[in-house]
């Protein structure tokens, strides 16, 4: 067996990714790692005894995208496997949503391979990141602004529809429940990716996008690393991927140790609200108040990406300092009621109306991610 695919399968059963007899949607653009994905799930699957299936949404965004959907047709028919291959106008769709182009891209492409995974009943989806969009990832969160959450970049599994939150780009069947989005390569660098292709004569595309710096993870991939690794530390990307995996274990200690709490802090007054003592939280550490938080939000919104240090700031004076009968209004239609001796969490709908100031003045507002009181 080739050594990269004998380590990908020692990460597949350490990790517990893929278990035996799953029936899996394997995500393929057409790219080396993607190619070099799928491939190596081949050689494994006589082993795992998994069912594979491809799929591959063209976005239309540039010229020759077809004959990467073309590549990637022909490709699962070479190797006998079931192709999904489907055509969104993702721009046009992206314009019309208010999304920029990359975070636009990334949701509908999620959304689609949740449809396709739902509709043939596959319970994991993979996809072909590697250790260096690992340590890429880092740094874009570093330079956009993040914690600890943001610190952790990409999970070897998670839930897929925590990511595909926005509305399909085609039509949906409703059945989105329990697929998980999978990560094999993440200890894979794209250099051992590249020698495998070649090792075993693997046809690939090169999407010319990715050297268009206009985007900030190619500035970071083309300019900003290199700097680096030249200036600073030749050693950076691993740096950053064993920072990614610290981050994730402390990350998931907290959110084990808040749902420990739980029971001491919140009590459950419905469907969508839940009461936080205040005494009993303003005695937990900092870091336990901020994942309680999160916590509740999750309950509620079954998403806390929105939910970002200022926020919690706020969030903060609130359970401290605000009086009795204060409203604070965060992102996703969460709303706080500060009463004596708790503070209700509610989803509210998203509302664009006004903001009732302590003179009785209302102001206009825009509907921002912005955390506002009443």
């Amino acid at each position: 067996m080739d050594e990269l695919c004998e380590r990908v399968q020692r990460v597949i059963a350490t990790q517990q990714l893929l278990p035996p007899r799953s029936r899996m949607l394997v995500a393929v653009s057409g790219g080396p790692d993607s190619v070099a994905l799928l491939h190596l799930l081949i050689a494994l699957r006589p082993r795992w005894a998994w069912t594979l299936r491809v799929a591959h949404l063209d976005h239309a965004l540039r010229d020759g995208s077809r004959e990467d959907a073309e590549f990637v047709r022909a490709l699962g028919l070479r190797w006998a496997l079931p192709t999904t291959v489907e055509r969104c106008a993702v721009r046009s769709l992206c314009r019309s949503r208010g999304w920029s182009l990359e975070d636009g891209a990334r949701r509908i492409r999620m959304r689609f391979l949740l449809d396709v995974a739902a509709a043939h009943s596959a319970s994991h989806v993979v996809v072909a990141h590697t250790a260096d969009d690992q340590a890429e990832t880092v740094v874009m969160r570093l330079v956009r602004g993040t914690g600890l959450m943001g610190l952790r970049a990409m999970p070897w599994r998670r839930p897929l529809d925590e990511i595909a939150m926005a509305p399909a780009p085609s039509s949906a069947n409703g059945r989105h429940g329990g697929a998980w989005l999978i990560r094999p390569l993440l200890e894979i660098w794209r250099r051992e990716i590249l020698a495998y292709l070649g090792r075993h004569r693997l046809a690939y595309r090169t999407d010319p996008t990715n050297a268009d710096t206009r985007l900030l993870r190619n500035r970071i991939r083309h300019e900003l690393l290199p700097l680096l690794e030249r200036e600073y530390n030749p050693g950076i990307k691993e740096g950053l991927t064993h920072l990614a995996a610290q981050c994730a274990w402390d990350y998931a200690y907290l959110e084990g140790a808040a749902q420990r709490q739980w029971k001491r802090l919140a009590k459950s007054l419905g469907a969508a609200e839940v009461g936080l003592s205040i005494a009993a939280f303003r005695r937990q550490p900092k870091a336990m108040q901020c994942h309680v938080v999160r916590e509740a939000i999750h309950r509620l919104r079954g998403d806390v990406r929105a939910f970002e240090f200022r926020h919690w700031r706020e969030v903060e004076r609130l359970f401290s300092e605000r009086p009795a009968g204060t409203l604070l209004d965060l992102p996703g239609g969460v709303q706080l009621r500060r009463e004596d001796d708790r503070v209700i969490c509610r989803l509210v709908p998203a509302r664009q109306g006004t903001l009732r100031m302590a003179t009785g003045i209302r102001r206009a507002l825009r509907l921002t991610d912005e955390p506002r009181y009443t």
